[in-house]
């Protein structure tokens, strides 16, 4: 339907309008966001990283947290470079609190990309599968699910909201390729 004021009148006319094709403003077909957590927070893990810092009191040990989801049953986890650089220790906590030390076995400054493993029952591993890069278009729904802040199972939305971009690495690499999303991505996410 549309609608027209005419600039003599008052009057409003509204006629209505048949679209002889058309195309779903959205596709009904997808997952929803509850459904896509369900399926995936299994597989969403925390991160705990202990360091050695040099202060001026000597060295003392040092926590950080991150992010990763495991990529296959044998224990493997992808996470961030940054999250396991310099560490000496490393734990997994799973969705259901059970926690496991794990060794870093690959890592990627340049991508800032690393591989974690982890020897558990392979009832704690739910493997989650890469997309197909090549069917994520701008204004597709995202999800991020992780731990931001600690607050572990977190998830928030957003869209895709550009492709082919470069960022840099934390080691000035430049990584191009990247997806931009506007889903809140905070520290430990």
């Amino acid at each position: 339907a549309y609608s027209v004021a005419h600039p003599s009148s008052t009057k409003t006319v509204v006629q209505p309008v048949r679209v002889q094709s058309s195309e779903p403003a959205a596709d009904s077909t997808g997952l929803s966001v509850g459904q896509i957590y369900r399926d995936a927070y299994r597989g969403v893990v925390e991160i705990t990283v202990s360091t050695n810092q040099a202060t001026p009191m000597g060295n003392q040990q040092a926590q950080a947290q991150g992010s990763g989801f495991v990529i296959d049953g044998d224990g493997h986890i992808v996470t961030n470079e940054h999250v396991v650089d310099k560490a000496n220790g490393v734990s997994v906590r799973f969705w259901n609190g059970n926690t496991y030390k794990a060794s870093v076995v690959g890592t990627d400054p340049s991508t800032d990309l690393a591989v974690i493993d982890v020897d558990v029952p392979s009832s704690e591993l739910t493997p989650l599968s890469l997309a197909d890069e090549s069917s994520v278009h701008v204004g597709d729904a995202v999800v991020a699910i992780g731990s931001p802040f600690g607050l572990e199972g977190s998830i928030t939305t957003g869209i895709v909201s550009a492709l082919d971009r470069t960022i840099e690495a934390p080691n000035g690499y430049a990584i191009d390729g990247a997806i931009q999303t506007d889903a809140a991505i905070n520290h430990g996410n």
